[in-house]
């Protein structure tokens, strides 16, 4: 049976922009305290723009998720700022980098897509669970969370239809192979905090990380993976397309 995120707090990484906005979005509309984070929150234009329709509902924070430093400061933040509980995590902001032929890649266009990719939604979790925001705790029952872990389907290793047919991408693919192999391992280690994770497949959108190429629009991607998050199926150490499809790891 479907289960809809509303009434909830919720935290959006990287939503100023492309997918993240689009989620922000439909996370406001289903009257839900929105969190949104982006690098310099004051020329988030978009997001300004929504907050003057939510002034109450959605919260704009500045967030470097390549810097522990500033995810530790931000949880910080977020907690002293009055925040009890997240009950939806979407860890989402992260970045392609160059495109590059396989001789042109040097050591820091790897290290700065697994600083986005991988080890920022890792410590967004870690510092999350610092603060005691996620997961239940003795005076919230109810208090379970979800962490939705923004993936690609380029970082399986046994996809038969894109990832085993697309070139290249060495970094960007090999950094979202780590993040579902973190994904996995914290839905087996958070599971008894009562945290869910989930990997999640966005479908080849049309953003500014796919420097407007794409397959899909922000809209057919997001209603998709709101449709996953609201499925009221069992979520936790799945790797899932925004369709619903299961996709190999």
């Amino acid at each position: 049976m479907a289960q809809p995120i509303t009434g909830k707090t919720v935290v959006v990484t990287g939503g100023s922009r492309g997918i993240g906005l689009g989620l922000v979005k439909k996370f406001l509309a289903r009257n839900n305290t929105v969190i949104a984070t982006s690098r310099k929150s004051s020329e988030a234009q978009h997001l300004h723009a929504l907050h003057q329709q939510f002034p109450e509902r959605l919260i704009m924070t500045d967030l470097d998720t390549t810097a522990k430093a500033s995810i530790a400061s931000w949880a910080a933040h977020v907690k002293s700022a009055g925040v009890k509980h997240v009950d939806v995590l979407v860890n989402n902001a992260g970045l392609y980098g160059r495109r590059l032929q396989l001789s042109e890649f040097e050591e820091e266009d790897f290290l700065l897509n697994f600083k986005a990719n991988s080890m920022g939604p890792f410590f967004v979790v870690q510092q999350l669970l610092q603060q005691e925001l996620l997961g239940s705790a003795p005076d919230r029952p109810d208090g379970a969370s979800l962490v939705a872990n923004i993936s690609s389907i380029m970082g399986s290793n046994t996809d038969p239809t894109v990832s085993a047919v697309t070139r290249g991408g060495f970094a960007y693919r090999s950094s979202k192979a780590a993040l579902n192999a973190i994904s996995s391992t914290l839905a087996r280690d958070l599971e008894p905090q009562g945290i869910t994770v989930v990997a999640l497949h966005p479908g080849y959108v049309r953003t500014d990380l796919t420097g407007g190429n794409g397959w899909i629009d922000v809209e057919e991607s997001t209603a998709g993976l709101m449709a996953v998050m609201e499925s009221g199926k069992p979520l936790s150490g799945r790797f899932l397309s925004y369709n619903g499809e299961e996709i190999p790891w």
